[in-house]
């Protein structure tokens, strides 16, 4: 697939069917992700591919999150909507920065380097999906409760997102507005 054209057809999708994607297939979406650029080649990330039964109990940690804003009073926004992509989902892989909350020294430059590289190793990933017919979901709601999601995957690294992929129920969805690029460049001589 050509690559252009693949950046402006990919989408986000939110419902999937039960249709289970290979595991050659997620392999090589995973491998898309390592090859992503980052400063001093860090590689920040590092994957969590969850099974059916840790996928359902993050799916029960999300639904306590949800009860637990609303008896708050706080808006949940789009999480009702990311945690039916994640029941719904053949795969979710939870992405982590393995230097945030280790590394000695480690300051906000380096965050900020890191979570850029992070960014584009999930691109990687969503274009790798696209590029096989894979759907997929770029999920940050889950971030509402990256404590409780670290300690059942007995972790204290730094959930940056999580990525659902599978067989999508919709294949062609329309693509969300987007700004004209001479709305988002500035220029100087």
């Amino acid at each position: 697939m050509e690559l252009q054209k693949a950046i402006s057809e990919r989408r986000s999708h939110r419902r999937y069917t039960d249709k289970k994607v290979f595991p050659i297939d997620m392999k090589e979406i995973l491998e898309a992700g390592i090859l992503a650029p980052s400063p001093k080649n860090r590689q920040p990330w590092y994957f969590h591919l969850c099974g059916p039964i840790r996928k359902r109990l993050i799916v029960d940690v999300l639904q306590d999150k949800i009860a637990e804003m609303q008896a708050e009073s706080t808006t949940v926004g789009s999480l009702p909507i990311s945690l039916r992509a994640i029941e719904e989902c053949s795969d979710l892989v939870l992405v982590y920065n393995q230097y945030s909350r280790r590394e000695q020294g480690y300051n906000q430059n380096r965050w900020k380097a890191d979570i850029l590289s992070i960014g584009a190793c999930v691109q990687n990933m969503l274009l790798a999906a696209h590029s096989k017919n894979i759907q997929s979901l770029w999920i940050c709601d889950i971030l509402f409760a990256d404590k409780e999601i670290g300690d059942l995957m007995e972790t204290a690294d730094e959930l940056v997102a999580g990525v659902a992929f599978g067989i999508g129920t919709q294949q062609d969805l329309p693509q969300r507005p987007r700004m004209e690029l001479h709305k988002k460049l500035q220029k100087s001589g």
